[in-house]
């Protein structure tokens, strides 16, 4: 099975940062299983993430179940296993409190997946807007995005640790951000690339409306005000926002 960790990670553009963490978490998962894969063997590793903070297990757990991937795809394991995080954070917690989504930010197999994730983690976005994105509206000079929707025109500051992951999209052929032989692509095609990313990530309770809402309770946190923060939004009225102020 060393072999088979040692092929995984070769077949994956990793950073070296990212190639030594998958190593460390899959020869932990190698040593605790023995080097056979199977239900019970599984289940004692999934209990010795106990120990771990919640970050941490989702971490290993994205490796673990990335790697098992994809020993099925070669042929190696007979049967498709897939650990699941046992301790979820709630719909009433998500709503409530900032989440560590710090992983969003680290390798991943769906890179349409991640851009999408960002750009409503970082800027409010909706899949609707995103869809609609065009290269123009970006200015990689000041760092700041122009979007026009119902005759109102919003500028919002691109973030920095945003830019690398757009960049990369917007040096590409084409007038829109994402698209497909010139027209953009369908709002299922976005549905399933975001969803894969949030699979990846062990965030399955997660969706696009949840990702803006902690867009919404990052800006308080940083001291918006109801109004500012419906203009960002591009909201008529800051009526819906009244919740998170109360």
């Amino acid at each position: 099975m060393i072999n088979d960790i040692n092929n995984f990670i070769e077949s994956k553009k990793l950073s070296l940062n990212s190639r030594k963490s998958y190593h460390y978490d899959l020869k932990q998962f190698y040593k605790i299983i023995g080097g056979h894969v199977n239900s019970e063997k599984l289940a004692l590793y999934q209990q010795s993430l106990s120990e771990f903070k919640l970050t941490a297990r989702k971490r290993k757990l994205s490796a673990v179940n990335q790697f098992l991937f994809f020993l099925y795809n070669r042929g190696t394991l007979k049967e498709f296993y897939r650990l699941q995080e046992t301790e979820k954070i709630t719909l009433a917690q998500t709503k409530s409190q900032i989440m560590d989504l710090s992983n969003f930010y680290q390798d991943t197999d769906y890179p349409s997946g991640r851009l999408i994730a960002l750009l409503i983690l970082s800027l409010g976005l909706t899949p609707a807007e995103i869809a609609n994105l065009k290269k123009a509206d970006f200015d990689t000079t000041f760092n700041i995005l122009s979007i026009e929707k119902s005759q109102m025109k919003r500028i919002l500051k691109l973030p920095e640790d945003l830019l690398p992951f757009l960049l990369e999209s917007l040096e590409e052929d084409g007038d829109l951000v994402f698209e497909h032989n010139g027209k953009p692509y369908s709002r299922q095609w976005f549905f399933n690339q975001l969803t894969d990313f949030l699979n990846e990530k062990n965030e399955q309770q997660l969706t696009a409306q949840l990702l803006r809402e902690q867009f919404i309770l990052k800006q308080k946190e940083n001291g918006k005000t109801m109004t500012e923060l419906s203009r960002l939004l591009g909201l008529k009225t800051p009526i819906t926002l009244e919740r998170y102020y109360r």
